[in-house]
């Protein structure tokens, strides 16, 4: 019965691979999945084939003939239902809202009675791979798809961060079957393209950032790998950041990062930092769940709003981001990059662990900027001046210096591990202990 390959499956009914997944994800052919390979039913490609679809585009649903209608969930709660049409690239708003509780914020309006299609379409395309990301032009071209938004389509917008997830309405696929906490997809280990798996059904559809990146399963983990750029320099970043935190914060404030070499480059590596009834929420969406009153800055804005959410020790947890990044010269510490954590259940928040660190201690400064000493950088997100951001942290009582005692030695082994940062590693460790010493000071 199932006896195509999804190769063979596309060639005969003139569509994309990844439109053949799509298919399988709707449940419109059938499948099954055999070691790493898919097998799609050859009797459901012939039944699809005498209706004579149009190719390359889904299948049109709903009354208006506006787009495909979906559903979307959150874990097994349905939240709400929009459109999206493939050919255009929009959304569009039903006003269907099943549980405006568990939309992502800024989605619903604050009486959960309306949808804003703009908000969707915005949390969407954030949902995707970003268009700068290395070889993507050329994936998006062998997947005969034009924007990296219709990619988290193919694997029903499923993620590792969050559980949101879309269903084709009409379908019965359940979320047991197809998240990817509980279930395995693509490779179980890296061959070296980092885009291998994009258009399949992957959480790579659905990872956001610049920098080459790859989840694979290795038993019930679920590995994040990470790549770096030029110099390569952003792994053992985050393996630095990784022995500051170690020094500063309890294990649940961070997430740890180790190194991997996967053929002749270093990366990064580390788990995914929610449990399947989870969801990192960035902070772009916290600071938007209430008016900022023109009087208040960014900074008490959104300790106003954590408060509003019920989070607690959110203004130490915010002097802890400021004072560790201020360390290791973090420059890339954005509105998405930090945030809170909230049970998809029970609708409790946290705070999110400190993660991705990788644009920090001086990895855009050239030799000859670091060699002359000098050791500007900007900070996000509160004020770009580092000093000026650093003197919002008014709580220092969870900060022992002394623990830093023989940070810089660490730090300055891990960055020689590289040749290509071993001329780099002295000048990134003397502006280290320059940003400790102005601590110490403030002490």
């Amino acid at each position: 019965m199932f006896s195509l390959t999804i190769f063979e499956a596309a060639s005969l009914l003139g569509v994309s691979n990844a439109r053949v997944y799509q298919l399988v994800n709707q449940g419109t052919i059938k499948a099954e999945k055999v070691g790493n390979m898919w097998f799609v039913s050859k009797a459901d490609v012939d039944a699809r084939l005498k209706r004579h679809p149009k190719t390359g585009r889904p299948l049109k649903m709903g009354s208006s003939g506006t787009g495909q209608t979906y559903t979307l969930l959150n874990r097994n709660h349905e939240v709400l239902d929009f459109k999206y049409d493939a050919s255009t690239g929009t959304f569009s708003a039903t006003d269907l809202i099943h549980d405006a509780s568990r939309a992502p914020l800024g989605i619903v309006s604050p009486r959960g009675r309306s949808v804003s299609a703009k908000a969707i379409a915005f949390w969407w395309r954030h949902r995707a791979i970003p268009k700068g990301r290395q070889g993507l032009d050329s994936k998006l071209v062998q997947l005969g798809i034009d924007d990296p938004g219709q990619l988290p389509f193919t694997s029903l917008g499923l993620s590792l961060s969050d559980q949101y997830w879309i269903r084709p309405l009409g379908s019965t696929v359940s979320w047991v079957d197809v998240n990817f906490f509980d279930n395995g997809f693509g490779e179980l280990h890296f061959d070296g393209d980092w885009l291998g798996e994009v258009g399949l059904d992957s959480p790579d559809n659905t990872s956001e950032g610049q920098l080459s990146k790859k989840w694979i399963c290795d038993g019930n983990k679920r590995l994040l790998l990470k790549g770096g750029s030029a110099l390569n320099q952003e792994p053992f970043n985050e393996v630095v950041a990784t022995a500051l935190y170690s020094r500063l914060l309890s294990d649940k404030e961070y997430v740890p990062y180790t190194l991997c070499q996967l053929n002749d480059s270093t990366v990064s590596v580390c788990e995914t930092f929610v449990s399947p009834d989870e969801e990192y929420i960035p902070a772009y969406y916290v600071r938007q769940i209430m008016r900022q009153a023109n009087h208040h800055s960014d900074y008490q804005h959104y300790l106003e709003c954590c408060m509003n959410l019920g989070v607690k020790e959110a203004e130490v947890a915010l002097a802890k981001m400021i004072v560790c990044d201020d360390i290791l010269g973090n420059t890339d510490r954005h509105w998405r990059n930090f945030g809170l954590i909230r049970n998809v259940e029970t609708l409790e928040y946290r705070i999110a662990p400190l993660f991705d660190t990788g644009t920090s201690l001086w990895s855009h400064a050239t030799e000859d900027q670091l060699r002359a000493g000098d050791y500007v950088f900007t900070t996000k997100p509160f004020y770009e001046d580092p000093n000026r951001q650093l003197r919002l942290a008014n709580d220092y009582s969870w900060l022992d210096i002394d623990s830093l005692s023989g940070f810089i030695e660490e730090t300055k082994r891990i960055l020689m591990a590289s040749t290509a940062l071993e001329k780099r590693a002295e000048h990134i460790c003397e502006a280290i202990q320059k940003r400790i010493d102005r601590i110490a000071t403030i002490l």
